[in-house]
């Protein structure tokens, strides 16, 4: 399925179809709800289906078959609405319709991404160049804390220079990334990366607290104001 189909189809009423194969294995597929894609539904999955179960997103059940032809179905206004539909793509007179149908395993990967957090990767040393390569293992190792975690890396920043100063190219591009919404999460090596002046440290952390970014280090774990030792002090 097209990646561009996929968010829209999953924001309908799904029907979620179950088809036992002849060789006793179950797939399960989801397509939106309507009589026409039921029917559809089933005449394209009848080659290797022993039967098919439909229910609602809610395990409810909405019909069962036998191969292409239908079982049991309550809702009888439901079924003739999928009869009418369905006959004559059994006698060979309509063409099931090309419907939208998702496997399991596409909506479980497009869920979980949806579930996955945003993270900025924000880097700083106190040289005012980079000499040694120490920005490269701090971007590193926080890539991996991500990977580690589960994180999606959007973003990174860095700056070169005194954690005393907050007029930083690299933090400003934070600031900017984080109003914007572009993030879940910030990461740094340590909390003095992002500064050492403590008071100016704790207004910009309180600032991502609004906008509801967290902030997490390798070293530190998340890092919350009234937990962390460094901030205790104001």
């Amino acid at each position: 399925m097209q990646k561009e189909v996929l968010p829209e189809l999953l924001k309908k009423d799904l029907v979620v179809g179950y088809v036992y194969g002849l060789d006793g294995e179950r797939q399960e597929y989801y397509f939106e709800k309507s009589p026409s894609n039921i029917a559809s539904f089933i005449m394209l999955k009848k080659e290797h289906a022993d039967k098919i179960v439909l229910t609602d997103t809610m395990d409810r059940l909405i019909l069962n078959t036998f191969g292409e032809f239908i079982n049991r179905c309550h809702d009888q206004k439901l079924l003739r609405e999928i009869t009418k539909e369905l006959v004559p793509m059994q006698k060979g007179d309509k063409k099931p319709d090309d419907i939208a149908i998702v496997s399991m395993e596409e909506a479980q990967a497009f869920w979980n991404h949806q579930e996955q957090k945003k993270a900025w990767v924000y880097c700083r040393i106190d040289a005012p160049e980079d000499a040694h390569g120490a920005l490269k293992g701090q971007k590193k190792e926080l890539m991996d804390y991500a990977e580690q975690m589960g994180f999606e890396v959007v973003g990174c920043s860095e700056d070169l220079g005194s954690g005393m100063e907050f007029d930083r190219a690299g933090l400003a591009e934070v600031t900017k990334a984080a109003g914007e919404g572009k993030m879940d999460v910030l990461l740094v090596k340590k909390l003095d990366r992002l500064g050492r002046d403590t008071a100016k440290t704790l207004e910009f952390i309180r600032g991502l607290e609004q906008l509801g970014v967290g902030l997490y280090s390798p070293l530190e774990g998340e890092i919350q104001l009234e937990q962390s030792p460094y901030l205790s002090m104001q």
